[in-house]
């Protein structure tokens, strides 16, 4: 687990390595995705953005071995918190469902 700290209303860029249950990195294929939630357990994600389209404000996920994550200062505009922040994936080959493959800690303070 990791943390991740963003300022409200800053852009935010960070890498997001996807590994296997034996530490190896996982590269997701062309057909897969990759999707980042983040919120607090049993409600609604303050904020989701999916490696298929960016959000609205431009929060993006270009998936690859270094998955990179670019949060838009726009989308960082809820309330400064501590939240969960999980890392789905999902692989078009190993069946039709969302997988939970990371889960990390992060902080919005104030800017």
């Amino acid at each position: 687990m990791a943390l991740i700290l963003a300022y409200k209303n800053r852009r935010l860029a960070r890498d997001i390595t996807i590994l296997d249950a034996d530490g190896i990195t996982i590269t997701p294929g062309s057909t897969d995705r990759v999707r980042i939630s983040i919120g607090r357990e049993g409600e609604t994600a303050l904020l989701t953005v999916d490696s298929q389209s960016p959000t609205a404000n431009g929060s993006s996920l270009t998936k690859g071995a270094a998955n990179r994550l670019i949060l838009d200062a726009d989308d960082l505009g809820f309330t400064p918190g501590t939240y969960t922040m999980l890392v789905d994936y999902y692989d078009a080959d190993d069946g039709p469902e969302w997988k939970t493959v990371s889960r990390q800690c992060f902080v919005l303070e104030n800017t």
